[in-house]
């Protein structure tokens, strides 16, 4: 199997526990880190006159780490991350950004992993953590603002700010598969 094989490959690569380790702490601490921004710091600007939730620039990016967890830990171990941050989400949150974290982190992200699996197999690595995090997006700019503050006011700037983190996170996936 060439190098190039076992990239398009869908299976989980090897890599020491502490990689391991150290990705599902970073996934966990997105995931609280975008809740305590939703709940503390409220809205920001994202460009072109649209605004978000702060909680989009941690929100995109999250994303991406999603998929390296399940890349180097497994889908079994990204989904108890996401039910993880999830819980913790309600130590830093009130209820209603909690709630909305839950739900609409719960079926984007059980989105992103599937696509990001049937991606994987077909298409490789990077264009997997693409097309995963474009759903993924879709699916949290929506849901997220609905629930959290009743509105979909902030979705255009929800959608534009976490694709922002998407495609660092995919330049990054892709960056890191080039290395010798």
């Amino acid at each position: 199997m060439t190098a190039g094989s076992r990239r398009r490959s869908g299976r989980r690569e090897t890599g020491t526990g502490f990689v391991r380790v150290s990705v599902v702490a970073l996934y966990v601490g997105c995931v609280v880190g975008a809740n305590w921004l939703a709940e503390h710091v409220g809205a920001v600007g994202v460009g072109f006159g649209l605004h978000a939730a702060a909680a989009v620039y941690v929100a995109g990016p999250v994303l991406v780490v999603r998929d390296w967890v399940q890349r180097l830990a497994g889908l079994r171990i990204s989904l108890v991350a996401i039910a993880v941050g999830t819980a913790l989400s309600y130590v830093v949150a009130g209820p209603a950004v909690a709630t909305a974290s839950a739900v609409s982190f719960a079926v984007s992200e059980v989105l992103d992993a599937a696509v990001y699996s049937a991606a994987v197999r077909r298409r490789g690595v990077v264009v997997a953590v693409l097309c995963s995090g474009i759903v993924g997006v879709a699916v949290d700019s929506l849901l997220f603002p609905a629930i959290a503050f009743t509105s979909l006011a902030l979705t255009p700037g929800h959608l534009l700010g976490k694709t922002y983190g998407v495609v660092a996170g995919t330049i990054v996936t892709a960056l890191v598969r080039r290395r010798p």
